[in-house]
């Protein structure tokens, strides 16, 4: 079975693409099926792409790329034994390290059962070209782009001609070889990427020494999520306030589904990333439950408890927080 590794750091856009792909499709005339990991006990963009009649599985045990060592394969396996797909598109956490998810998907033990047919890496191009990203989050990036067949640069509605062109020709210098695609304005073709040769990359070139030597610490090492349900619906304002306020330096990605106030019988798909937040309507039912996910380099458990707790001024939330590694 054809396999698409999708990867990208947190908030890059990954599960928007695969929004996209999952419209486009049925004009491959082929079926598709979804394996998604998320880092964090709630599952999120699970919730996002599940549609009638849709092949979707979910990699538990942590980040993908660290998970326990059968969790993709048997993932895999799975979706074959059930026949309600022809390819698969693989979305993995946004801090994984692609090095050891292709080393599953190309091991001995999957060769008879998945073909990795292309690696997308997703980068926000207004993360990319701000000046504070992390050190850490930069090297997970380039790794990701060095392994990348196709490069979608995402949000470049939100940038100037030149500025693209600038994060793309940062981009090539990582990776020459990569297809450079502009969203929202393309879209990686699947029935390309699926018709192309398999991926190779066991020995990849585009690595340079320092990229290949030796074992490394992997980012995620000292990010954790923190997860919570909403026990009742919050006050839009102050919930809008609290999501846009949220620093970048604790917190680089939150996500979840919430009901308001204002309208408690819909819920609401909340999603915020550095320098970009928003809340909109959930568009399908079954609706899902209300939770929400922090996820960030060594949260502080306790202060996020406490402004979480305080949209709506109960003890309630505090009992149903919990951090997950």
């Amino acid at each position: 079975m054809p396999v698409i590794l999708l990867t990208g750091f947190l908030g890059a856009g990954k599960t928007t693409l695969l929004l996209r792909w999952l419209e486009e499709a049925p004009a491959t005339g082929l079926r598709i099926g979804i394996v998604m990991n998320e880092f964090g006990a709630e599952s999120v963009d699970g919730q996002l792409v599940r549609r009638p009649g849709l092949a979707v599985t979910q990699v538990d045990g942590g980040c993908v790329c660290c998970a326990p060592d059968d969790s993709l394969e048997r993932a895999c396996r799975a979706m074959l034994r059930e026949g309600q797909c022809d390819y698969l598109v693989l979305e993995t956490s946004g801090l994984a390290d692609p090095d050891n998810v292709i080393d599953v998907l190309t091991d001995t033990d999957l060769l008879g059962v998945v073909r990795l047919k292309a690696v997308v890496t997703v980068v926000d191009a207004t993360w990319f070209l701000r000046p504070d990203g992390g050190l850490g989050e930069r090297v997970l990036v380039r790794r990701q782009v060095q392994y990348s067949d196709v490069v979608a640069l995402s949000r470049c509605d939100l940038l100037g001609p030149g500025e693209v062109e600038a994060a793309e020709g940062a981009l090539r210098a990582w990776n020459m070889r990569a297809a450079m695609v502009r969203l929202p304005f393309g879209l990686p073709d699947l029935p390309a990427l699926l018709a192309g040769p398999d991926a190779h990359h066991a020995e990849d070139p585009r690595l340079g020494p320092d990229d290949a030597a030796g074992p490394r610490e992997h980012l995620h090492a000292s990010y954790r999520s923190l997860s919570w349900r909403f026990p009742v619906p919050v006050p839009r304002e102050s919930f809008e306030t609290w999501l846009a306020g949220l620093e970048h330096q604790g917190v680089v990605r939150a996500k979840g589904f919430v009901r308001l106030r204002q309208s408690p019988d819909v819920v609401h798909v909340f999603q915020k990333t550095p320098g970009h937040h928003f809340i909109e309507r959930f568009p399908a039912k079954p609706l899902p439950d209300t939770f929400g996910v922090l996820i960030g380099p060594c949260l502080d458990e306790r202060l996020h408890r406490e402004r979480v707790r305080s949209l709506w001024a109960t003890p309630a939330l505090g009992r149903g927080l919990r951090m997950s590694p």
